[in-house]
């Protein structure tokens, strides 16, 4: 059923909004080096430029329910666009890494509040019969930002300069906060008991838990900063639950989870999320390191995967609204999990067209599930809780985000450090496959006329240059794998899915708002 005319209005300001703050998070990574290069700061140091903007936005998107119902929701929403391109332009003017990590608060703080309150607009306006086609819809932004940040980044950064991938949020901005003043409809100011405890261990516990998760790979996992931080992490979080089930107006209800439908669609985030950033991490990285693409080459090569999403996203919703969750998410978890067993044929001479073929249809196979299984979520909580529960499936959305990059991101050089020191204790210098060789090396670069001590010396380097990148392909070969159980996990998952009629619904229809 198509869309009405003033549901599509708030839809296009939903994914405006939507798509710039994800945009943001994954160009910078591609800003990163170039930063760091400007500035002549420490790596660790840098990192808290990404770093800093995770961890703003896990404070203020568990507040996006209680700011929304203190002001109305429009008011928030304005104020945080509005924040957000001061945050921006401050970030592009900033004049060395301390005063662009203080600017990436103020985005962070800004863009934690825009995903849930979009969300939160279309259940407010759409009515149910149409929210799956809406809700995917609203997918294309959490897909295509992720896929098309390095490419972009890459591009405004090599041809332009890395300030410009904070200007360029500028146009977006101004168009978002316009459309925002003219479609949405604002709700009346409450006067809510703010749960100031539970804010605090809150805010702390994801804080703790996104920067040890950020940093995990840099640091090792065994680095007591980052045991320090996980464990404050996690405790501030078992602490919160606590008050949280006892204060009688709690900042996130936690008894949503008591509606079957949040609790398996909140676990179906997990595994949609790792398959999604799995691959928006290992690829790029293998393509630049093994087969020598720039970031804007690497880039292009995952634009075959939004193609594939972009097909299946109207279809998911379509489907989601006629059957249910369970047949789309079925369908596109299988896809998934299948084309990530696939990803294994990746090589130095993996043909360019084949790897695209398996991203589109992996693209097709994220597409389907993904929109279906956060939408069955949301619609299993009664709707005065919309935007608590959009803000907590947000938040957690971040959080499985930099726990999948940061665990395969750990595993690859666990598994790459493994194969190296197995393949060199089995192709020493004296074995038969290594003699073999070094005699065609050491021969080849004596014909084009190096000495015969230097030739040899020369093909060794080449032999552990070899063993080297073989070691690292086949740990990005693992991970792919590991990241597919992840997804088959969700795939039986997904067979407990309610179907349409009889996803929990609320006895009473109350305010949407809140």
């Amino acid at each position: 059923m198509p869309l009405q005319t003033s549901e599509s209005k708030i839809l296009l300001v939903a994914i405006t909004g939507s798509f710039m703050e994800i945009l943001d998070q994954t160009v910078m990574n591609v800003a990163l080096p170039h930063i760091i290069a400007v500035y002549n700061v420490a790596i660790d140091h840098a990192q808290l430029i990404v770093s800093v903007y995770l961890m703003a936005s896990a404070i203020s998107t568990p507040t996006a329910a209680f700011l929304s119902e203190r002001f109305g929701i429009k008011r928030v929403y304005m104020f945080a666009q509005i924040g957000f391109l001061v945050g921006s332009i401050l970030c592009g003017l900033s004049w060395d890494a301390d005063s662009l990590i203080a600017f990436r608060l103020i985005q962070g703080l800004s863009g934690g509040l825009m995903n849930p309150l979009s969300m939160t607009f279309i259940y407010m306006t759409v009515p149910p019969e149409r929210r799956g086609h809406a809700m995917s819809m609203l997918g294309i932004p959490l897909m295509l930002a992720p896929a098309i940040g390095p490419t972009f980044g890459g591009y405004l950064v090599t041809y332009w300069s890395w300030r410009t991938v904070f200007f360029i949020n500028i146009p977006i901005a101004l168009i978002a906060i316009l459309l925002g003043i003219l479609w949405i409809e604002d709700t009346p100011a409450r006067n809510p008991i703010f749960d100031f405890r539970g804010f605090i261990f809150a805010a702390t516990g994801f804080s703790c838990i996104l920067y040890g998760l950020t940093n995990a790979p840099t640091w090792h996992w065994d680095d007591w900063r980052i045991i320090t931080l996980l464990s404050v992490g996690g405790a501030c979080l078992l602490t919160w639950v606590f008050i949280e089930l006892a204060e009688k107006n709690p900042l996130l209800d936690l008894r949503m989870f008591q509606h079957r439908g949040y609790a398996v669609g909140l676990s179906l985030t997990f595994t949609t999320t790792i398959g999604l950033y799995s691959l928006v991490f290992l690829l790029p990285l293998f393509l630049q390191t093994i087969r020598g693409f720039s970031a804007f080459q690497s880039g292009m090569m995952i634009l075959p995967q939004v193609l594939g999403a972009m097909i299946t996203l109207p279809i998911s919703g379509l489907l989601f609204d006629r059957t249910g969750p369970r047949i789309p998410a079925i369908t596109g978890l299988a896809i998934l999990c299948v084309m990530s067993l696939a990803m294994q044929v990746m090589d130095v001479t993996t043909p360019d067209n084949l790897l695209a073929t398996i991203l589109f249809f992996r693209g097709m196979g994220m597409g389907m599930a993904m929109m279906p299984i956060m939408t069955y979520a949301l619609s299993s909580v009664p709707p005065r809780l919309t935007a608590q529960a959009s803000s907590m499936l947000n938040v957690f959305r971040m959080v499985f985000a930099s726990l999948g990059i940061a665990v395969f991101a750990s595993l690859l050089d666990t598994f790459t450090k493994t194969n190296t020191a197995n393949m060199v204790q089995t192709i020493t210098p004296d074995s038969a496959m290594a003699l073999s060789f070094l005699s065609k090396v050491r021969v080849a670069l004596m014909q084009s006329g190096m000495a015969a001590q230097v030739a040899y010396q020369e093909a060794i380097t080449i032999l552990y240059g070899y063993i080297s990148q073989r070691a690292n392909i086949l740990a990005f070969e693992t991970d792919y794998v590991i990241g597919a159980l992840v997804v088959l996990f969700g795939v039986i998952l997904a067979l407990i899915l309610l179907p349409r009629g009889r996803i929990e619904k609320p006895a009473v229809e109350v305010d949407m708002a809140m």
